[in-house]
Protein backbone atom coordinates (compact mmCIF):
# COMPACT_ATOMS: atom_id res chain seq x y z
CA UNK A 1 0.00 0.00 0.00
CA UNK A 2 1.14 3.53 -0.72
CA UNK A 3 1.98 5.63 2.33
CA UNK A 4 -0.12 8.54 3.55
CA UNK A 5 1.94 11.70 3.03
CA UNK A 6 1.26 15.08 4.63
CA UNK A 7 2.68 18.09 2.80
CA UNK A 8 2.82 21.57 4.34
CA UNK A 9 3.38 24.80 2.42
CA UNK A 10 1.50 24.23 -0.82
CA UNK A 11 -0.39 27.37 -1.86
CA UNK A 12 2.45 29.15 -3.67
CA UNK A 13 4.27 28.39 -6.92
CA UNK A 14 6.88 26.15 -5.27
CA UNK A 15 4.25 24.29 -3.27
CA UNK A 16 2.26 23.44 -6.38
CA UNK A 17 5.37 22.02 -8.03
CA UNK A 18 6.02 19.91 -4.93
CA UNK A 19 2.53 18.45 -5.33
CA UNK A 20 3.27 17.50 -8.93
CA UNK A 21 6.48 15.77 -7.79
CA UNK A 22 4.98 13.86 -4.87
CA UNK A 23 1.34 13.06 -5.67
CA UNK A 24 2.10 9.72 -7.34
CA UNK A 25 4.35 8.50 -4.50
CA UNK A 26 1.49 7.96 -2.06
CA UNK A 27 -1.86 9.20 -0.86
CA UNK A 28 -1.12 12.91 -0.58
CA UNK A 29 -2.71 15.23 1.97
CA UNK A 30 -1.95 18.93 2.04
CA UNK A 31 -2.10 21.23 5.05
CA UNK A 32 -3.18 24.77 4.24
CA UNK A 33 -5.12 27.55 5.94
CA UNK A 34 -6.49 28.52 2.52
CA UNK A 35 -6.79 25.28 0.51
CA UNK A 36 -7.11 25.34 -3.26
CA UNK A 37 -9.11 22.19 -3.90
CA UNK A 38 -9.92 23.11 -7.51
CA UNK A 39 -6.25 23.10 -8.51
CA UNK A 40 -5.55 19.47 -7.52
CA UNK A 41 -8.64 17.33 -7.12
CA UNK A 42 -6.60 14.14 -6.69
CA UNK A 43 -5.12 15.53 -3.48
CA UNK A 44 -6.93 15.63 -0.13
CA UNK A 45 -6.86 19.20 1.13
CA UNK A 46 -6.90 19.73 4.90
CA UNK A 47 -8.02 23.20 5.93
CA UNK A 48 -5.55 23.66 8.76
CA UNK A 49 -3.25 26.42 10.01
CA UNK A 50 0.37 25.31 10.38
CA UNK A 51 0.84 27.87 13.18
CA UNK A 52 -1.98 26.30 15.23
CA UNK A 53 -0.73 23.23 17.11
CA UNK A 54 -4.18 21.64 17.45
CA UNK A 55 -4.71 21.94 13.68
CA UNK A 56 -1.35 20.31 12.91
CA UNK A 57 -1.96 17.57 15.48
CA UNK A 58 -5.28 16.69 13.83
CA UNK A 59 -3.74 16.80 10.34
CA UNK A 60 -0.97 14.35 11.32
CA UNK A 61 -3.37 11.60 12.39
CA UNK A 62 -2.99 8.54 10.18
CA UNK A 63 0.06 9.84 8.30
CA UNK A 64 3.20 7.81 7.56
CA UNK A 65 5.44 10.60 6.26
CA UNK A 66 5.31 14.36 6.81
CA UNK A 67 7.01 16.86 4.49
CA UNK A 68 7.91 20.29 5.87
CA UNK A 69 8.18 23.32 3.64
CA UNK A 70 7.31 26.87 4.70
CA UNK A 71 7.19 30.16 2.85
CA UNK A 72 6.39 32.92 5.39
CA UNK A 73 5.35 35.35 2.65
CA UNK A 74 2.22 33.31 1.88
CA UNK A 75 -1.21 33.61 3.48
CA UNK A 76 -1.05 33.60 7.27
CA UNK A 77 -3.20 36.49 8.52
CA UNK A 78 -4.33 39.89 7.34
CA UNK A 79 -1.78 41.49 9.69
CA UNK A 80 1.35 39.59 10.69
CA UNK A 81 3.79 41.21 13.10
CA UNK A 82 6.57 38.69 13.61
CA UNK A 83 9.94 37.81 12.15
CA UNK A 84 10.19 35.02 9.59
CA UNK A 85 12.47 33.23 12.04
CA UNK A 86 9.90 33.20 14.87
CA UNK A 87 7.12 32.12 12.51
CA UNK A 88 9.30 29.28 11.27
CA UNK A 89 10.08 28.17 14.84
CA UNK A 90 6.36 28.01 15.69
CA UNK A 91 5.51 26.01 12.58
CA UNK A 92 8.47 23.61 12.93
CA UNK A 93 7.74 23.08 16.62
CA UNK A 94 4.12 22.26 15.81
CA UNK A 95 5.24 19.83 13.11
CA UNK A 96 7.78 18.04 15.30
CA UNK A 97 5.46 17.80 18.33
CA UNK A 98 2.54 16.47 16.31
CA UNK A 99 4.68 13.98 14.38
CA UNK A 100 5.97 12.52 17.67
CA UNK A 101 2.45 12.19 19.12
CA UNK A 102 1.29 10.22 16.06
CA UNK A 103 4.52 8.21 15.71
CA UNK A 104 5.21 9.42 12.17
CA UNK A 105 7.91 7.36 10.43
CA UNK A 106 9.95 10.35 9.31
CA UNK A 107 9.84 14.02 8.48
CA UNK A 108 11.28 15.17 5.16
CA UNK A 109 12.61 18.72 5.26
CA UNK A 110 12.84 20.75 2.04
CA UNK A 111 16.19 22.56 2.22
CA UNK A 112 16.81 26.13 1.13
CA UNK A 113 16.09 28.44 4.06
CA UNK A 114 18.58 30.55 5.96
CA UNK A 115 17.18 28.78 9.01
CA UNK A 116 17.82 25.20 7.81
CA UNK A 117 19.97 24.18 10.78
CA UNK A 118 17.67 25.40 13.56
CA UNK A 119 14.57 24.21 11.69
CA UNK A 120 15.92 20.66 11.54
CA UNK A 121 16.84 20.90 15.23
CA UNK A 122 13.28 21.93 16.05
CA UNK A 123 11.71 19.24 13.86
CA UNK A 124 13.75 16.40 15.36
CA UNK A 125 13.85 17.50 19.03
CA UNK A 126 10.78 15.36 19.84
CA UNK A 127 12.41 12.20 18.49
CA UNK A 128 11.10 11.82 14.93
CA UNK A 129 13.86 11.19 12.32
CA UNK A 130 14.36 14.08 9.89
CA UNK A 131 15.63 13.59 6.33
CA UNK A 132 17.00 16.68 4.60
CA UNK A 133 16.61 16.94 0.82
CA UNK A 134 19.71 17.31 -1.32
CA UNK A 135 17.86 19.65 -3.65
CA UNK A 136 17.54 23.21 -2.43
CA UNK A 137 14.40 25.34 -2.77
CA UNK A 138 15.36 28.91 -1.91
CA UNK A 139 12.76 31.04 -0.15
CA UNK A 140 12.68 34.55 1.32
CA UNK A 141 13.64 35.36 4.88
CA UNK A 142 11.03 38.02 5.58
CA UNK A 143 7.44 37.89 6.78
CA UNK A 144 4.96 40.07 4.90
CA UNK A 145 3.09 42.33 7.34
CA UNK A 146 -0.14 42.99 5.41
CA UNK A 147 -1.88 40.56 3.04
CA UNK A 148 -5.25 40.03 1.48
CA UNK A 149 -6.99 37.56 3.78
CA UNK A 150 -10.36 35.87 4.13
CA UNK A 151 -10.53 37.02 7.74
CA UNK A 152 -9.54 40.35 9.30
CA UNK A 153 -7.27 38.46 11.67
CA UNK A 154 -4.05 39.38 13.43
CA UNK A 155 -0.95 37.33 14.15
CA UNK A 156 2.05 38.43 16.20
CA UNK A 157 4.93 36.53 17.75
CA UNK A 158 7.95 37.34 19.88
CA UNK A 159 10.69 35.17 21.34
CA UNK A 160 11.26 35.89 25.06
CA UNK A 161 13.96 34.64 27.42
CA UNK A 162 12.56 32.53 30.25
CA UNK A 163 14.16 33.85 33.47
CA UNK A 164 16.57 31.45 35.13
CA UNK A 165 14.90 28.70 37.21
CA UNK A 166 11.38 29.86 36.25
CA UNK A 167 8.61 27.61 34.96
CA UNK A 168 6.35 28.57 32.08
CA UNK A 169 3.48 28.85 34.56
CA UNK A 170 5.46 31.40 36.57
CA UNK A 171 6.13 33.43 33.45
CA UNK A 172 2.44 33.61 32.53
CA UNK A 173 1.52 34.65 36.07
CA UNK A 174 4.26 37.27 36.09
CA UNK A 175 3.12 38.73 32.76
CA UNK A 176 -0.18 39.85 34.25
CA UNK A 177 1.54 41.02 37.45
CA UNK A 178 3.94 43.05 35.31
CA UNK A 179 1.06 44.67 33.38
CA UNK A 180 -0.59 45.61 36.68
CA UNK A 181 2.49 46.98 38.46
CA UNK A 182 4.53 48.61 35.69
CA UNK A 183 4.10 52.36 35.42
CA UNK A 184 3.08 53.50 31.98
CA UNK A 185 0.99 50.48 30.97
CA UNK A 186 -2.16 52.23 32.26
CA UNK A 187 -3.53 48.72 32.86
CA UNK A 188 -4.69 46.78 35.88
CA UNK A 189 -5.24 43.06 36.17
CA UNK A 190 -6.69 40.45 38.45
CA UNK A 191 -7.22 36.70 38.34
CA UNK A 192 -10.59 34.99 38.71
CA UNK A 193 -9.99 31.21 38.88
CA UNK A 194 -8.66 30.35 35.37
CA UNK A 195 -9.49 33.77 33.92
CA UNK A 196 -7.17 36.76 33.73
CA UNK A 197 -8.96 40.11 33.53
CA UNK A 198 -7.36 43.29 32.17
CA UNK A 199 -9.00 46.68 32.74
CA UNK A 200 -8.13 50.39 32.92
CA UNK A 201 -10.34 51.86 35.67
CA UNK A 202 -13.53 49.86 35.94
CA UNK A 203 -13.29 46.17 36.88
CA UNK A 204 -16.84 45.70 35.67
CA UNK A 205 -15.93 46.92 32.18
CA UNK A 206 -12.72 45.01 31.29
CA UNK A 207 -10.68 45.53 28.17
CA UNK A 208 -9.92 41.84 27.92
CA UNK A 209 -10.79 38.55 29.60
CA UNK A 210 -8.48 35.60 28.90
CA UNK A 211 -9.23 32.00 29.86
CA UNK A 212 -6.22 29.78 30.56
CA UNK A 213 -5.99 26.35 28.95
CA UNK A 214 -3.18 23.77 28.89
CA UNK A 215 -2.80 22.46 25.35
CA UNK A 216 0.40 20.42 25.61
CA UNK A 217 3.44 20.06 27.83
CA UNK A 218 5.17 23.45 27.96
CA UNK A 219 2.32 25.16 26.11
CA UNK A 220 -0.28 27.42 27.75
CA UNK A 221 -2.97 29.06 25.63
CA UNK A 222 -5.07 31.97 26.83
CA UNK A 223 -8.36 32.25 24.95
CA UNK A 224 -9.68 35.78 24.41
CA UNK A 225 -13.21 35.21 25.69
CA UNK A 226 -14.44 38.71 26.50
CA UNK A 227 -13.78 42.41 26.95
CA UNK A 228 -14.30 45.61 25.00
CA UNK A 229 -11.50 44.84 22.50
CA UNK A 230 -12.96 41.44 21.54
CA UNK A 231 -15.76 40.91 19.04
CA UNK A 232 -18.45 38.69 20.60
CA UNK A 233 -19.82 35.49 19.08
CA UNK A 234 -17.01 34.91 16.60
CA UNK A 235 -16.43 31.41 15.25
CA UNK A 236 -12.68 32.03 15.44
CA UNK A 237 -11.63 32.90 18.98
CA UNK A 238 -8.41 34.84 19.50
CA UNK A 239 -5.60 33.09 21.40
CA UNK A 240 -2.48 34.23 23.23
CA UNK A 241 -0.07 31.33 23.42
CA UNK A 242 2.99 30.91 25.64
CA UNK A 243 5.15 28.09 24.23
CA UNK A 244 8.45 26.93 25.69
CA UNK A 245 10.77 25.47 23.07
CA UNK A 246 12.05 22.08 24.21
CA UNK A 247 15.72 21.96 25.24
CA UNK A 248 15.93 25.78 25.32
CA UNK A 249 15.14 28.61 27.73
CA UNK A 250 13.15 30.45 25.05
CA UNK A 251 9.41 31.09 25.13
CA UNK A 252 7.48 32.12 22.02
CA UNK A 253 4.54 34.38 22.83
CA UNK A 254 2.10 34.04 19.95
CA UNK A 255 -1.17 35.92 19.33
CA UNK A 256 -3.34 34.46 16.59
CA UNK A 257 -6.93 34.18 15.32
CA UNK A 258 -7.59 37.59 16.87
CA UNK A 259 -10.08 39.73 14.93
CA UNK A 260 -9.99 43.29 16.33
CA UNK A 261 -13.18 45.06 17.31
CA UNK A 262 -11.79 48.45 16.29
CA UNK A 263 -11.87 49.51 12.65
CA UNK A 264 -8.63 48.58 10.93
CA UNK A 265 -6.95 52.02 10.61
CA UNK A 266 -7.51 52.69 14.34
CA UNK A 267 -6.36 49.21 15.34
CA UNK A 268 -3.25 49.40 13.15
CA UNK A 269 -2.25 52.91 14.30
CA UNK A 270 -3.25 52.74 17.97
CA UNK A 271 -4.01 49.34 19.52
CA UNK A 272 -1.44 47.29 17.63
CA UNK A 273 1.56 49.53 18.50
CA UNK A 274 0.44 49.59 22.15
CA UNK A 275 0.24 45.77 22.25
CA UNK A 276 3.69 45.51 20.70
CA UNK A 277 5.16 48.03 23.14
CA UNK A 278 3.79 46.14 26.14
CA UNK A 279 5.19 42.82 24.93
CA UNK A 280 8.61 44.25 24.12
CA UNK A 281 8.75 45.87 27.56
CA UNK A 282 7.95 42.52 29.13
CA UNK A 283 10.63 40.84 26.99
CA UNK A 284 13.26 43.29 28.26
CA UNK A 285 12.19 42.74 31.86
CA UNK A 286 12.45 38.95 31.48
CA UNK A 287 15.88 39.27 29.90
CA UNK A 288 17.11 41.37 32.83
CA UNK A 289 15.65 38.91 35.34
CA UNK A 290 17.44 36.06 33.59
CA UNK A 291 20.72 38.00 33.68
CA UNK A 292 20.30 38.75 37.40
CA UNK A 293 19.55 35.08 38.03
CA UNK A 294 22.80 34.08 36.38
CA UNK A 295 24.71 36.64 38.47
CA UNK A 296 23.10 35.32 41.65
CA UNK A 297 24.10 31.78 40.69
CA UNK A 298 27.74 32.85 40.67
CA UNK A 299 28.45 33.50 36.97
CA UNK A 300 30.90 36.27 36.17
CA UNK A 301 29.18 37.93 33.23
CA UNK A 302 28.42 41.39 31.90
CA UNK A 303 25.03 42.42 30.49
CA UNK A 304 24.83 42.98 26.73
CA UNK A 305 21.80 43.55 24.51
Amino acid sequence: MKPNILLAGVTGYIGKNLIYSIKDEGQLYTLSKYPKEKDFQEVTWLKKDIYNYTDVLNAMEGMDIAIYYLDPTKHSAKLTQATARDLNLIAADNFGRAAAVHDIGKIIYISGSRFDFETIQRLEVYGVPVEKTQGIVSRPHVAVELQVSKYDDVRSALSIQLPMNWTLEQMVEYYFQWLDETKGTMLHTYKDEDNYVIYIKDKQNPLLVLHKDYIDQDMIVLHLVGGTVVKPNLQKQGKLEFRMLKDTQKVLVHLYDYIPKLVWPVYYLVQSPFQGLMLRGFEIDCRIKHFNGRIQSGEDIKYTK
